[in-house]
């Protein structure tokens, strides 16, 4: 109690008494210093948001006290809170919602306010894909492949730029960079100033 922390070896010398470690196999911790910490760390992470906390920063009595809590995983450097579902703790991410209201204008993350941390976060996990500086939801471009694949089965030899553009209701801005992203992922394949369609080109249902 009085030393908040302490170690079997140091504890025995002091007192006499052995006692195994409450921590990592290494400190024997007070209940009431113990109990602050993990609300400590508890705060920490969800204070953190989705990007996670840094656990690199973090002290090693830290580290031990977080690995004691519930509902919080850790990737070796950040920490989070355990999704629930299958999207994980980004489905929610306030810009991948923006980006989906206007999928084919896109508005910029500066122009958001999105952190550069959060932003590469999305654009690692999938959330949000980045072509030529533009920035759209993953959601966006499945559905462009999809409207993709209809002209196409309108028009088996090909679409230009301009008869994207008017499927889509956007401009050669943003669709330029989505018909970059579809040609490397195989959606699409490019013949002089048309679009063909590729290997990866959505079956349409019926």
């Amino acid at each position: 109690a009085e030393r908040g922390w302490t170690t079997p070896d140091e504890l025995e010398q002091l007192t006499g008494a052995h006692r195994e470690p409450d921590l990592a196999g290494r400190w024997v911790v007070d209940p009431a210093v113990l109990s602050a910490a993990r609300a400590h760390m508890e705060r920490a992470v969800e204070d953190a948001g989705p990007l996670g906390l840094d656990v690199t920063r973090l002290s090693e009595r830290d580290r031990a006290v977080l690995s004691t809590l519930d509902g919080v995983t850790t990737d070796g450097t950040r920490a989070r809170h355990t999704p629930v579902g299958d999207e994980g703790p980004w489905a929610d991410h306030p810009y991948v919602d923006l980006l989906d209201r206007t999928p084919f204008a896109p508005p910029d993350p500066r122009e958001a306010g999105v952190p550069k941390e959060e932003l590469r976060e999305l654009v690692r996990n999938g959330r949000v894909i980045e072509r030529d500086g533009c920035y759209f939801s993953a959601r966006a471009m499945a559905e462009a492949a999809r409207a993709v694949a209809r002209l196409l089965s309108r028009h088996p030899d090909g679409v230009t730029v301009s008869t994207v553009c008017h499927e889509l209701h956007t401009s050669r801005k943003y669709v330029l960079p989505i018909l970059g992203h579809l040609d490397a992922t195989g959606v699409t394949r490019r013949r002089g100033d048309l679009r063909i369609g590729g290997p990866r080109l959505p079956a349409l249902s019926d």
